[in-house]
């Protein structure tokens, strides 16, 4: 406790410190030369939702692609793997949404981004109601755009310590008005160094305990996936805007093993389990942005996508158990968004239609037939503005959700008001309160009725009856960003109401059920705290964070709470041609259910070099680490109790090379800032 208390002082602290900082050298922070670096302003701008930031020169002189650059901002509460081009929370509020000039962007987007065109990045850290449920950061990055000329690049990143690489290779090219753009990615991975270790004990009927243990022996994991985008774009510098995309994406993984040793004290055997499976998903994506004066401007927004998705599963902990899924996905989706900038304040208004259909059939061992048909109409507007000192932005959001299944149905209105004001208390000083409600929707997956056998003893089954939760979320922050210092204190209670929890059932043959219900409520509340200074500006820079979590899970069958602390720090060295990096923090607990998992710590480390068009990098994850934790966890019912850990020898001291290689020729000019919500279903629904 005394780790999270000194935590959450930390902030505080370093507000005065940083503001004697500041005003000790005001006289000569407007324009300060050292070592043929000039800095000038505030790399940091806060803003109504989140936070404006301007990327100093050695930090995009240093980046190679969208990864590498947010990599090297460090941006409060976001886990950024350079190495396994991933960007995630580091705790449970919601995920993080990417854009590129206002459209959703993809990874290849992010591996072809010139940093060098980068104006500014907007964090937005408290989304408003046009962006949706599920969406707890919105990183929008905005480019330049060239007039004229060419872009050819690739980026090879390819561990040498085991079988694991993502290579991309693209190409722009720019006439006038228009852009032609290809991108092609290949990934892969084969790990066998991946172990899992389980006990289990299980409370039959008659009163007694079965202990078991299931511990992997060896195992083979493997996944190979392929990436093809054209993208074509028509825009003028001032009015519109046209980009139409066409892109297929497909994965195979072709037969993953496991092999576990079982054992209850009585009996020993050899078992083992296998995947396989593959999918294809082609997409198509038509955007238009019109501005209409001064003012306003409106966006429309068409996407059309399908998933054709086939997988077959086995485990042999008690006889041969197989099945094989054959699923389809087809879905539409659609935007259209109005905004108006007028004074003192900005009104947009929009509305969302999307329409999905499933189809997925369970032969084999499992035998269902799950077609879904699922429908949403969601209209909202917002008014955001400011009056002194005071900042405001309320906005309402109303949908129309539809789902049918076979002799399941439902229709259902959901209301999403969010308010969220703010104070300017002194120059870069500032405090916030936002207030949120929404219906959360189940995964597609556990809303089926299938059935399907996770070992000897545990099923797991889907529940068409559930129905959405309701979600309370409060959010107060104040931060402080200086030229050399930022901080900030950001304290959240959120509380769902209704909510699918863990639901356990014991049958009369002592089989465990495993399925989710509407029983209870499950309540959050977080502290988190960081702080970044900058010791040498333009070349030396240390951010620290941490905070405290607390969670409630109280139903009509059972009571789990939990206290968890994370932290960890980067640090970021830009010294001339080379770069250093290195970044750790400790994993994120929590319990949701019956269910208590633990991510595991993450510490990644970095060296670059660069020279002219080309960029040579060196990572190592979880270095000093033979067989790091990547995940673990326990089920806490009162009939069961289980721990799970899993690790990974490949992920251990991994040490990845990336080569990337960058030839452009063109003239830039001011990229106009897009709106665009959608990005296609992504939720295959099998279970």
């Amino acid at each position: 406790m005394e780790k999270g208390l000194w935590m959450l002082l930390l902030c505080f602290l370093a507000l005065p410190v940083g503001a004697q900082n500041e005003k000790g050298n005001s006289e000569t922070a407007k324009s300060v030369e050292m070592k043929e670096v000039t800095v000038e302003a505030a790399r940091v701008t806060k803003k109504l939702d989140g936070m404006l930031i301007v990327p100093s020169d050695a930090q995009r002189e240093a980046a190679t692609d969208g990864y590498s650059l947010l990599g090297k901002l460090s941006l409060p509460r976001i886990r950024v793997d350079e190495v396994m081009r991933t960007i995630v929370p580091l705790t449970n509020n919601g995920s993080v949404q990417l854009r590129l000039n206002g459209t959703l962007a993809s990874k290849e987007d992010l591996l072809a981004l010139d940093p060098k065109l980068v104006k500014n990045i907007d964090f937005i850290d408290s989304p408003g109601v046009r962006y949706g449920d599920g969406i707890g950061y919105v990183i929008d990055i905005r480019t330049k755009r060239n007039t004229t000329g060419y872009v050819l690049g690739a980026d090879l990143s390819n561990a040498v310590t085991t079988l694991n690489g993502d290579n991309t290779v693209y190409a722009k090219l720019n006439h006038k008005n228009s852009e032609l753009a290809l991108t092609f990615n290949s990934s892969y991975n084969d790990h066998r160094g991946f172990r899992s270790f389980e006990t289990a004990d299980y409370t039959l009927n008659n009163g007694s305990h079965y202990l078991v243990s299931r511990n992997q022996t060896a195992g083979r994991s493997r996944r190979f996936g392929n990436q093809f985008e054209i993208k074509y774009s028509l825009a003028d510098s001032a009015t519109y805007v046209f980009q139409a995309s066409l892109s297929t994406e497909g994965s195979n993984t072709p037969g993953n093993y496991a092999d576990f040793v079982y054992r209850d004290g009585t009996i020993e055997k050899s078992y083992r389990t296998i995947d396989v499976a593959s999918s294809f998903a082609p997409k198509l994506d038509l955007y238009f942005f019109h501005q209409l004066g001064k003012h306003q401007s409106i966006t429309a927004n068409v996407v059309g996508s399908s998933i054709y998705t086939d997988k077959r599963g086995y485990n042999g902990e008690e006889g041969d158990y197989a099945y094989e899924v054959n699923g389809r996905t087809w879905s539409l989706e659609s935007e259209a968004v109005y905004e108006n900038k007028l004074k003192p304040f900005t009104l947009s208004a929009g509305l969302e239609h999307s329409l999905s259909f499933t189809n997925n059939e369970y032969t084999g061992d499992v035998s269902a037939l799950n077609k879904m048909r699922r429908g949403e109409l969601y209209l909202f507007s917002e008014v955001k503005g400011r009056w002194k000192q005071l900042g405001y932005s309320a906005g309402v959001g109303v949908a129309n959700k539809t789902y049918s299944q076979e002799n399941y149905s439902f229709d259902y209105w959901t209301f999403r008001p969010k308010l969220t004001l703010s104070y300017e208390i002194l120059a870069g000083l500032n405090a916030s309160y936002s207030f949120e409600t929404y219906r959360r929707v189940s995964s597609h997956a556990m809303v089926s009725d299938a059935r399907i056998r996770e070992n000897s003893r545990e099923w797991k089954v889907g529940n068409p009856n559930l129905q959405p939760s309701r979600v309370l979320k409060n959010i107060l922050d104040v931060s402080y960003n200086g030229k050399r210092v930022s901080c900030g204190m950001n304290m959240e209670y959120r509380r769902d109401l209704g909510s699918n929890m863990s639901v356990y059932e014991r049958t009369a043959t002592d089989e465990f059920l495993y399925s989710q219900q509407n029983i209870g409520n499950i309540m959050m509340f977080v502290v988190q705290n960081y702080l970044r200074y900058d010791v040498v500006p333009e070349h030396l820079s240390v951010t620290l964070f941490g905070g405290i979590n607390r969670f409630f899970n109280n139903s009509s069958l059972y009571r789990h709470h939990l206290t968890s602390y994370n932290y960890g720090g980067n640090v970021q060295a830009y010294l001339g041609r080379w770069t250093l990096t290195g970044y750790a923090d400790n994993g994120w607990k929590f319990v949701e259910g019956e269910h208590e998992g633990r991510n595991g710590s993450a510490v990644y480390l970095g060296v670059s070099y660069r020279w002219e068009t080309c960029d040579l990098s060196l990572f190592m994850q979880h270095p000093f680490q033979q067989h790091p934790a990547i995940q673990s966890g326990r089920v806490l019912n009162e009939n069961l109790y289980k721990e799970s850990i899993y690790r990974s020898r490949d992920l251990g001291n991994m040490i990845t090379l990336r080569f990337s290689w960058k030839l452009s020729k063109g003239k830039s000019y001011k990229e106009i800032d897009k709106k665009v919500l959608h990005e296609g279903n992504k939720q295959t629904s099998i279970l």
